[in-house]
């Protein structure tokens, strides 16, 4: 007798960046052989610089020190400490306790308990919007989730918001935005809420870029705001290149929210690993070191930036503004696809050419209904000389 297995699961699809990425993997001896050359990759958010030393010489006196048993559960003292230190000095958040904090296996785990809280209900969100969301936490989660196109130069509009938010549960903020690299001002952050507040409606705040900003703008925390039905994912993964650590932590005001993402943690992974913990806390707390390894990163992504967008705004057809946080681009193709495609072809046509050429990066309907035209390039892992090389690519594909 077959088995009826859950719907929730049956529905879950894999990231279409790991498809992609398993694609190149198939097509690079081809190309290599064919080229002499190697595939330029653009389609992934993994960080190619080291995790600092000072994070793993604490991992390995943690080990050293015995903290490998059972972790507390939602999270060790020494972490939070740290954690509400680092809310305090650069989010601006301020009347936490531990009991605000729950600590996660990456913002990953954060955001997929914050979704299972509206379990069946609407949520809203913007498009573009992180893949993971529509394909994963959406359908594990039965949300209703609605998308909000941002205007093409990524403004917001309001009304749509408003419309949206009457019946809503939640609304998802991510900020700086995966895939758009945009980041939403104090004033953007500020209405969103207001409107949240009038609706009676929580809001959802992804802000696992937080320290990854350009041109001297700096990264407005909704947890900063009074208000209690602001849950915030945070992640050390992009700031201090800890992707495989699996390292985050979920905050609220509202401590009943803290009480169920506490027996949700415990249900689902029985707490974080515990010599991690105290890694992630010297990460967290040794603000010398932590600064010196964030600049250096960031004028490494910087330059990678200014590269990436030089080149590509000498492409005619190629329309985009410079990304003001995250690590990536995510321009319109619109004046180079053909106007009688449609559907698939249209979707994929851009995404194609590019990767006949060697070149490797994400189709915009991976990331919503509304930006289909569009293409995430991903410079988290692309050093200046490669890119350089792709924009020569580039160049001859639309000449």
């Amino acid at each position: 007798m077959p088995y009826k297995f859950s719907e929730s699961l049956q529905n879950l699809r894999m990231s279409p960046i790991v498809s992609i990425s398993e694609k190149v993997k198939t097509l690079s001896p081809e190309f290599k052989a064919r080229t002499g050359k190697d595939f330029v990759l653009f389609q992934r958010g993994e960080i190619d610089l080291p995790t600092p030393a000072f994070i793993r010489e604490a991992a390995k006196q943690a080990m050293d020190a015995g903290y490998t048993k059972y972790p507390k559960s939602g999270g060790e003292d020494v972490y939070k400490d740290a954690i509400l230190k680092k809310l305090s000095h650069f989010n601006k958040a301020g009347n936490l306790s531990r009991e605000n904090i729950i600590a996660t296996y990456g913002g990953q785990e954060a955001l997929e308990l914050a979704f299972k809280l509206f379990e069946g209900q609407k949520g809203v969100g913007f498009a573009p919007c992180w893949s993971v969301i529509l394909e994963n936490f959406g359908p594990y989660c039965s949300t209703n989730f609605v998308q909000v196109p941002l205007n093409s130069d990524f403004s917001v509009d309001y009304e749509l918001i408003r419309k949206e938010l009457k019946d809503a549960a939640f609304f998802y903020l991510n900020t700086p935005q995966n895939p758009s690299g945009k980041l939403f001002t104090k004033e953007e952050v500020n209405r969103i809420v207001e409107l949240c507040k009038e609706n009676d409606v929580f809001l959802i705040s992804d802000e696992s870029y937080e320290y990854i900003t350009y041109d001297g703008r700096d990264h407005f925390s909704p947890i900063s705001l009074d208000y209690e039905n602001i849950i915030s994912a945070f992640t050390l993964s992009k700031t201090y290149s800890m992707t495989g650590w699996r390292l985050g932590y979920v905050v609220t005001r509202n401590q009943s929210i803290s009480r169920l993402f506490r027996l949700g943690d415990y249900t689902q992974t029985a707490g974080v690993t515990t010599f991690l913990q105290y890694a992630a806390a010297e990460a967290l707390s040794n603000i010398e070191e932590s600064t010196r390894s964030v600049d250096s990163m960031m004028k490494e992504f910087t330059q990678r930036r200014n590269a990436l967008c030089i080149g590509l705004k000498q492409i005619p057809g190629i329309e985009f503004d410079y990304p003001h946080g995250g690590f990536y681009l995510f321009p319109s193709f619109t004046k180079l696809i053909p106007e009688k495609l449609s559907g698939t072809a249209r979707e994929l046509y851009i995404y194609n050419k590019l990767m006949e050429a060697g070149i490797a990066t994400v189709y915009g309907s991976s990331f919503g209904n509304h930006f289909a035209d569009y293409i995430r390039f991903s410079f988290s892992a692309t050093k200046v000389p490669v890119i350089e090389e792709a924009i020569e690519r580039i160049k001859k594909v639309f000449a």
